[in-house]
């Protein structure tokens, strides 16, 4: 008998979980705390407050998810408290948590709340927990942003499927400063629906992201965004050095300063008409007034040649270096004879020959041999 007694304390004293779910309380009472006891279940009852809890605080895991909880309250002694579980309940803000320096987990989802009531967030709150929490459940609240998640530095994963995010301008600023995030789940989000929503999420989280909405991030994707953005900033920076048009007022066309000159002075040619002309000579030295603004004489600025022209290269060929020459030699040789008729010898193709009477072409040739063998007429 006495050892049955001193088993059952060793037991009592060696309890490290405490199972309390499912019975149907509506109080938290009558739970003798002890040091070693680190996770305490009281979910899927009908707790309506917390309290009673602060002499537990060596407790590191707390379930009460499943109850029917309006607001978080009575948690400041539980110092080292790790995992804390609030989804399924009536909590309309996130908040006294900023005493728990050790939280790293934190589930607050689907919460079943009024139809005009709206889930949001108390920022002095996010602000206490941005150096330590890593996880945060925040499925299905009805947020159309999450803005005030933007303290949190340090989180890895980030649950906010089903909510009322539109377009991923409600996901990305907040994402771009999460730099610690891994892990990120969007699904049945409106915003999934945007044209390229996988690339924009992956490139505002940056490198860290390893799986977004259940599918892991492959290497030759990140690759091919890397690129897109490279590309991207290349085209808006080409945009930003190119000179400024004439519309500037800076640089303006010879030819708008010399209308300009023209209006400006006092006189103006005949039949101007003093700034109601008729037809303007657009190719005169002087002009009687400046264009409007419909004239079919619109002068635009004058583009730069489109690329540089390219030195042809040298001949290397010996062949055709040969004949180039011969036929050089060739054409220096009949301008000496026409500026010296005297001499008797020509070069043709690189070799001499003598200069006797005028080549006959073949076709005059051929018509003397056809008017010599026409019959003769005698009268």
């Amino acid at each position: 008998m006495t050892k049955h007694k001193v088993f059952s304390k060793k037991a009592k004293t060696n309890l490290t979980h405490l199972y309390l779910n499912d019975k149907n309380m509506t109080k938290i009472s009558n739970i003798y705390p002890t040091k070693n006891i680190l996770v305490l279940y009281l979910h899927n009852n009908q707790l309506s407050k917390i309290e009673k809890l602060g002499a537990f605080a060596h407790l590191t895991h707390l379930y009460l998810q499943w109850n029917n909880l309006r607001k978080i309250e009575n948690l400041e002694g539980l110092k080292n408290l790790k995992q804390l579980y609030l989804g399924y309940n009536k909590i309309t803000r996130l908040e006294n948590l900023g005493s728990l320096k050790k939280l790293e987990q934190l589930h607050i989802e689907r919460q079943q709340l009024d139809g005009a009531a709206r889930f949001d967030f108390d920022p002095e709150c996010l602000c206490a927990l941005a150096n330590h929490l890593k996880v945060l459940n925040i499925k299905k609240l009805k947020l159309a942003n999450i803005d005030a998640l933007e303290p949190l530095w340090k989180l890895e994963i980030l649950l906010a499927s089903e909510n009322n995010f539109k377009s991923t301008d409600d996901i990305t600023p907040v994402i771009s400063a999460l730099y610690s995030l891994r892990v990120l789940d969007l699904q049945g989000c409106a915003a999934q629906r945007d044209v390229h929503y996988r690339e924009k999420v992956t490139a505002a989280a940056g490198h860290k992201l390893l799986l977004l909405d259940g599918k892991m991030i492959s290497q030759s994707t990140r690759n091919f965004i890397k690129n897109f953005q490279t590309v991207k900033l290349e085209k808006q920076r080409r945009a930003n050095e190119k000179p400024k048009t004439a519309d500037t007022g800076g640089s303006k066309s010879s030819f708008e300063s010399v209308s300009e000159r023209s209006s400006g002075g006092g006189g103006g040619t005949v039949g101007s008409g003093g700034g109601t002309g008729g037809f303007v000579d657009p190719f005169s030295a002087v002009l009687p007034h400046q264009f409007p603004g419909n004239s079919l004489f619109q002068v635009s600025t004058r583009r730069s040649p489109a690329c540089t022209r390219i030195l042809r290269k040298p001949i290397k060929s010996p062949l055709l270096t040969k004949t180039m020459s011969a036929n050089f030699c060739d054409e220096m040789a009949f301008r000496s004879n026409e500026l010296h008729p005297a001499a008797t010898v020509v070069m043709l193709q690189g070799k001499e020959i003598k200069a006797g009477a005028p080549p006959v072409y073949k076709d005059k040739l051929r018509a003397h041999r056809k008017i010599q063998s026409l019959p003769t007429i005698d009268h």
